[in-house]
């Protein structure tokens, strides 16, 4: 894969970024992997209206990863200068708790949408696009920390985020289960996992 450059979208690359998150979170071609969700939420992850907001928001960037003329990844990052002010309703219920910290003063940013093109996945974009999220968010809002939350029940994930230095805060959440979440079982949560930013 050629070296991969990075940009903040813009609207015009709603479409495409919406694709690209319902192949990696929910494509058959994906299930059954271990960076797929696709046995345990069947309905849309996201859509046009949801993608087209939070790339006008001011405290959000959805940083892409072009490489070979196209977009091979993504991520949204959001501003937090409140650590307990509320995060986007893309990953979740508004209403969070952000535990603790080992920083005395947090200044939290929120990772998530993260999504890779199946095609190229295990190539090592994610570990580039995660970094280069981590050195945006300081530089963004002067972030020193990054905050996730992933479901309980990925272990593989848990465990990649954790050799890139995240850890889990034993902060749980309850998964924002809705009408059209497509869900083959409610025996799941969302765990908190926090990094320091140095």
């Amino acid at each position: 894969m050629p070296e991969p450059s990075f940009r903040y979208a813009r609207q015009s690359d709603t479409p495409t970024l919406v694709a690209l998150i319902e192949r990696a979170y929910r494509s058959e071609d994906t299930a059954g992997s271990w960076n797929s969700e696709a046995h345990l939420l069947k309905g849309p992850r996201t859509n046009d209206d949801e993608i087209s907001t939070l790339i006008s928001r001011e405290d959000s960037r959805f940083l892409i990863a072009e490489a070979g003329g196209r977009i091979a990844g993504c991520c949204l990052v959001q501003g937090l200068s409140d650590p307990n002010r509320n995060w986007s309703s893309a990953d979740g219920p508004a209403d969070r708790d952000f535990g603790t910290s080992s920083i005395g003063n947090v200044n939290a940013a929120y990772f998530g949408m993260f999504a890779i093109d199946p095609a190229i996945h295990g190539g090592g974009l994610g570990k580039r696009i995660i970094a280069e999220s981590e050195r945006r968010v300081q530089d963004l809002w002067g972030a020193n920390q990054m905050v996730m939350t992933v479901i309980n029940l990925r272990a593989e994930l848990i465990g990649w985020y954790q050799r890139r230095g995240y850890r889990l805060t034993g902060a749980t959440l309850p998964f924002p289960f809705s009408d059209s979440t497509g869900e083959t079982t409610r025996d799941f949560h969302l765990v908190e996992m926090r990094k320091d930013l140095l």
